[in-house]
């Protein structure tokens, strides 16, 4: 009395799969080596040969999720500073600066009471 281990199955099948596997979040990776301006879903390699300032997305929606990654191991000389984009960072009006060699950094949008959760 248990279930088959195999199932053939088409999507059109299976109750509302196709428009949840639509809606799926996709992540896009950058290089960047300038002052940018990030989007949601954005993984950021830094190269921190220089100081950089990014900035957080302006209008985030619940669950939006950044990351900035110090590809180059040299943020503690050239710090990544990721700017609020207008929205609070961990429920303050302020900066992120990520100044740790070879660190990474992911936040994650909570809605207007927080901001922005590392």
């Amino acid at each position: 009395s248990k279930a088959e281990s195999a199932h053939d199955h088409a999507i059109s099948e299976v109750t509302s799969l196709q428009a949840s596997l639509d809606a799926r979040k996709l992540e896009t990776t950058y290089s960047i080596a300038a002052d940018t301006t990030l989007v949601a879903g954005g993984r950021y390699i830094v190269d921190t040969g220089s100081a950089l300032t990014l900035t957080l997305p302006a209008t985030p929606s619940v669950g939006d999720e950044v990351w900035v990654i110090d590809s180059t191991n040299t943020a503690a000389t050239n710090n990544i500073t990721v700017n609020n984009g207008g929205s609070l960072i961990n429920g303050a009006s302020d900066t992120l600066v990520v100044d740790v060699n070879g660190a990474i950094a992911s936040v994650v949008y909570t809605g207007a009471t927080l901001g922005w959760r590392i």
